[in-house]
Formats: structure tokens, sequence, C-alpha cells
């Protein structure tokens, strides 16, 4: 039996040299991206403007085949439908999060809501967009929302809402937006640039049912609720949002440029993303 041990021992310390890494960094997200046009007709910076930051570990930059810096593609096998851009890794600040009500699908970001009541200002207020419950009444106060979500997850606490609680942005001394960001398991390969973007939400000041969407949400898919007369999918976010990002990338949109000091040549290295590039930023509004 002493000798098994000893081995089960050296197994579990045995290094296997694998080449993934977790690679820690830092995405910045200037006020402007987080400046929108609100319900009232007057413009605001807030962070809950930030949508889902979806992050990569890609081999270089493409500056020439889209109107903004885009990861390195592999080649066009699908006519109209870009080339693959194979990372290595990958990871989001903020991913979304079904939040109760049917109304709010592809709707809500991680990390971007403190409470129910944060929400429903954001969504009634900001938007111009009530949060309407399941018989298309608007949402009055939180602790109807509380109740609706303990009821649809069969919860007992709010710490079981992952839509809820630690923000994940902080203002920074320069004015913008910073969050620290962990992308595990990465294949690490020297050189290789960490490249992001920002799928900003879509706002509607014509018709503001429509605001507070993303156009890397798929609203046709993930969780399907079927109950009593009830039937719909809570959204899920599209499987190819980091090899075919140009897909998903509308004007307002945000895009990191690739620079410097998003190049990773260690492990160890602290990449810094910053999304400085605007996309069609002005025929968003």
């Amino acid at each position: 039996m002493a000798p098994t041990i000893l081995i089960l021992a050296l197994g579990c310390a045995y290094n296997e040299e694998l080449p993934e890494k977790d690679i820690l960094g830092t995405v910045i997200v200037p006020a402007a991206a987080a400046t929108r046009l609100q319900a009232d007709g007057t413009t605001a910076t807030d962070p809950r403007f930030i949508g889902p930051i979806f992050l990569g570990a890609y081999s270089g930059i493409d500056t020439v085949s889209f109107g903004y810096p885009h990861p390195s593609m592999g080649p066009i096998v699908t006519a109209d439908t870009p080339g693959d851009a194979f990372p290595y890794g990958g990871t989001t600040v903020g991913r979304y999060d079904f939040a109760c009500y049917e109304s709010l699908a592809c709707k809500v970001v991680t990390g971007r809501f403190s409470d129910y009541n944060d929400m429903l200002e954001y969504f009634g207020t900001v938007l111009g967009s009530p949060i309407q419950d399941d018989n298309g009444a608007d949402v009055a106060n939180g602790s109807t929302f509380q109740q609706a979500c303990y009821d649809y997850f069969y919860a007992t606490s709010d710490q079981e809402m992952a839509f809820l609680g630690d923000l994940d942005f902080a203002l920074n001394a320069d004015g913008d937006f910073e969050a620290a960001f962990v992308m595990p398991h990465t294949v690490f390969v020297e050189g290789m640039t960490i490249w992001g973007w920002m799928d900003a939400p879509e706002i509607v000041p014509a018709n503001p049912t429509e605001s507070g969407g993303f156009s890397s949400c798929d609203v046709s898919t993930g969780r399907e609720f079927d109950q009593y007369d009830e039937n719909f999918r809570e959204g899920r976010v599209y499987f190819d949002a980091l090899n075919t990002p140009s897909q998903y990338i509308y004007a307002g949109d945000w895009v990191a440029s690739g620079a410097e000091e998003a190049v990773v040549n260690s492990p160890d290295d602290k990449p810094v993303v910053r999304l400085d590039f605007g996309f069609g930023v002005g025929e968003a509004e």
C-alpha cells in the first residue's frame, strides 16, 4: 500500500509543462464609450452603458480588412463569412445573465447593476423602456422584482442572482473606466496580442422599447422556459463571438487597437487592453 501512496503523491506533483497559462490584465474603457443618449434627450456618462467586453489572445492584428483593428484571420472558407481568428484563449468582463423577466432576455450583463432598483432606474428612466412582468405591466419596485426572481429561480437569496452585486468597472484617475480580467487556461504564445471589443447596448430614441439589446446575444437560443402559457428562451451569447467578431460589431461598439501594452511576451506580463477605437460611433445615435 505504501508504494502506491508514494506513486500517487508523486503523480500530483508532476509538472506536465502544459502551455496553458492564466493571463491577468486590465481593460480600460474610455468615458466616451460609456456616454450615450438618455430617454429624456440628454447625454450622460454611465458605466451601465458598458456592454459585455469580449477579450481574446490572438496571433496578431489586421488593420486592413475591416474599418477597425481586428485579429488576424485564417483563410476564408465560406463566401461572405470572415475567416476564423483562432484565439488562443478568451474571457469576458461581464457576461449575459437572465434577469427573471422575459422582457430582459439578452439585455442584462453581469457586473453592471448593484441591486434591483438600480436596474429599474436604468431601464425605466435612462432608457425609457420600463421592465415589464409576464402580464405586460411595468414592474414598479425592487421588492416585486426580487419576488419574481425568487419564484423564477426557486431562490432564497439575492446572492443567487449573478446579475446583481459587485460592479466590474471603477473610474480611474484619467476619468475612464477600468476593470481587471483573468483569461484562464490560455495557450501561451510569445508575442500574442490581447485584443477585445465592447458590444454597446442599442439605443433607439424613437422607439425606447427596442433599447437595451445587444448584437452578440441570440434571443432565439439559451435555456427554454415553458410553463403554463409562457414559453420563451433566455438568450445566449453567439458561440463564435471571439472567432468571428466582425459578424457582431456594429456602429457604436468600441474596439481595442492592439497597442504594444497589450502584447504578451511572458506569462507574467500584465497586458493593458484599451478599447480606444469607436467604430462608427457617430452613426450610433
